[in-house]
């Protein structure tokens, strides 16, 4: 079955054998050789996971790998090996990869290098595999308002076909929504799609309707927490917002969480894709996230992922249109 994949993050596709060749090639020192690293990722372990450690938080990888990333060869290269490992691994025929600018700019990295790099490896797949791709550039909510604006008007100045919108990631914590309402109107004003974490690890659903009203995101990454709100739920059930939910993450110990948020958002009526988010990391696969559904919510879910990521998608109507009907035909 074709599928389709709309929240994953570009360092969160990265192979360990990937790593190892990029970090050595940058001069960038690993805690732990690549292989052995990855095994070790769960954030915020437990008293009893502490004892089995070490252990390295998600985000702190997230970031090795990310200055890993240097010339417009690394991005072509990760961009076309995410692509070919969906497509292998679990029939992925069109994915939205995000990406952090920020974080390689910091590190001397040119965006331009960076987008021609993605648009690369998207050419690359799209003519070897048949299969299709777009980029957001994500706002690190750990950086000041000011970097984020910063990145965009550098998305803006450089548009790039490949790079369709922005999102907004790193820890949900460190930097609420409303904080970056600028950026994001900055955005939208430039016809940039937007979407954002929210609702992940603040356990309230206010954030939700700030990223629709003060930063006019047309979809919401995760979003677990909108139902400690019926209004809040109410709301996006009647609009008809999708959730990027994926039932993976990094600790451990939320995974149980995770699956019961997901059945309550669906039981109140809300739209929901499946996504693989960092699938080399957890590690997981979008087949295999969607198995977890199936097995939770029955078989005839699977199709209505599938179905909801293409109308979630941020492909224009044209393109949307032909993705539909790829998705109809059985393979």
């Amino acid at each position: 079955m074709k599928t389709i994949d709309l929240h994953v993050h570009l360092p969160g596709t990265v192979r360990s054998g990937t790593l190892a060749d990029l970090a050595a090639a940058n001069g960038v020192e690993l805690p732990l050789p690549a292989a052995e690293l990855y095994p070790r990722i769960n954030s915020d372990p437990t008293d009893q996971e502490q004892g089995r450690g070490p252990w390295f938080p998600l985000l702190r990888v997230y970031e090795l790998i990310s200055a890993s990333l240097r010339t417009r060869g690394d991005f072509a290269r990760t961009v076309y090996e995410a692509m070919e490992d969906g497509y292998r691994d679990s029939g992925t025929v069109y994915s939205e990869l995000a990406f952090s600018p920020s974080v390689h700019l910091a590190a001397g990295v040119d965006y331009r290098e960076m987008a021609a790099g993605i648009s690369e490896g998207i050419e690359a797949a799209r003519r070897d595999l048949g299969v299709d791709a777009r980029a957001l550039a994500a706002v690190n909510r750990e950086d000041t308002p000011e970097v984020a604006v910063a990145m965009v008007e550098e998305v803006i100045a450089h548009p790039c076909d490949a790079v369709v919108g922005i999102g907004l990631d790193f820890d949900e914590r460190k930097g609420l929504p409303g904080k970056f309402a600028e950026a994001f109107q900055l955005a939208g004003r430039h016809g940039l799609k937007r979407t954002a974490h929210a609702g992940e690890h603040v356990p309230t659903a206010a954030t939700i309707p700030t990223c629709l009203d003060d930063l006019g995101c047309e979809r919401i990454d995760h979003g677990y927490h909108v139902l400690k709100d019926s209004d809040v739920v109410k709301r996006c059930a009647d609009e008809g917002i999708h959730f990027n939910a994926a039932f993976t993450t990094s600790r451990r110990a939320l995974r149980p969480w995770r699956r019961e948020s997901i059945q309550g958002m669906l039981d109140a009526g809300l739209k929901l894709t499946i996504n693989s988010d960092d699938p080399a990391l957890f590690p997981t696969t979008l087949k295999h996230e969607l198995e977890l559904a199936v097995d939770l919510l029955g078989e005839d879910r699977r199709r209505e992922f599938v179905a909801n990521g293409v109308e979630a998608s941020f492909l224009p109507e044209a393109e949307k249109a032909a993705l539909r009907e790829a998705v109809a035909r059985e393979d």
